[in-house]
């Protein structure tokens, strides 16, 4: 049955029984077999087949698509607990955006790693819409993200406060742009739009050059104020470059081990948010 509800979830996922196939090593029929039978058993019809090759869950697959997440996570769980027994070493995927990851991420790592000797820790970088996709397929366990990303699944929690200032040498006529599919590109170019700014650009994709250019006295950007040290030089910008960041955890985090880092962290903000 297990097995059966794979299926199901890699075809709610890519809507497409060859992509499920080829994914799963299994025989496009088999597939097709197996969201029958689940079908059959449930007396329901949970995709709609219009002959085209792409085809859309119904709302009963809607309804069952996360509860059908957390029984596999459960089991999964509870099978890597018993067969690794004594050794059980628990692993946590702790997501983070670029921001968070730099600034935010490293003053958790200490305390994490010394309260869970038994958790096995990453943190990879992402954007906040990813995270926020990966969380609800259960493909990361925590995250720190600085957009107000919202989903039916994800309790978010208030963790700091950021601001968004203009750095570098304020008189340049160089303007570092990153890159535009990231939040900061979308930001800066906004900003030179709005105020018909034709400055000359020096493109970068990289967080750690803008910084290192702006400590040398190349260009100017906007960037997060948590990035900057005495050296380099910002105004404040307009009403509005305020942001908040936040710790993102499913509703329901099934490994108790996890749910207790859950439960640590939400702790160490509110201690935070009190000092």
């Amino acid at each position: 049955m297990f097995q059966v509800l794979r299926t199901f979830l890699s075809v709610y996922e890519t809507h497409n029984f060859t992509r499920t196939a080829d994914s799963l090593f299994l025989s496009q029929p088999t597939v097709s077999a197996q969201i029958k039978k689940l079908e059959d058993h449930l007396n329901v019809s949970l995709f709609i087949r219009n002959g085209k090759q792409e085809i859309i869950p119904t709302k009963e697959a809607d309804f069952l698509y996360p509860r059908i997440l957390k029984i596999i996570e459960e089991w999964e769980d509870a099978t890597h607990h018993v067969s690794t027994q004594k050794n059980f070493r628990d692993k946590c995927i702790f997501a983070s955006s670029q921001t968070c990851g730099a600034y935010l991420i490293p003053k958790f790592v200490p305390i994490l790693i010394k309260e869970f000797p038994m958790i096995d820790f990453s943190f990879p970088i992402m954007s906040s819409e990813k995270i926020i996709h990966d969380l609800e397929k259960s493909k990361v366990d925590f995250g720190l993200i600085e957009t107000p990303e919202r989903s039916s699944q994800i309790d978010r929690y208030l963790i700091a406060e950021d601001e968004l200032v203009l750095a570098g040498n304020l008189t340049s006529n160089y303007w570092l742009l990153p890159e535009s599919d990231s939040p900061l590109g979308e930001i800066n170019e906004n900003y030179l739009k709005i105020r018909n700014l034709v400055p000359h650009i020096i493109q970068t994709n990289s967080h750690e050059m803008t910084l290192a250019l702006l400590k040398n006295g190349v260009g100017k950007t906007i960037i997060s104020k948590l990035a900057l040290n005495q050296s380099i030089p910002w105004c404040s910008l307009e009403v509005g470059s305020q942001r908040s960041l936040y710790f993102v955890t499913r509703q329901k985090v099934v490994s108790e081990e996890l749910a207790a880092v859950a439960s640590f962290i939400q702790e160490q903000i509110k201690k935070a948010n009190h000092s």
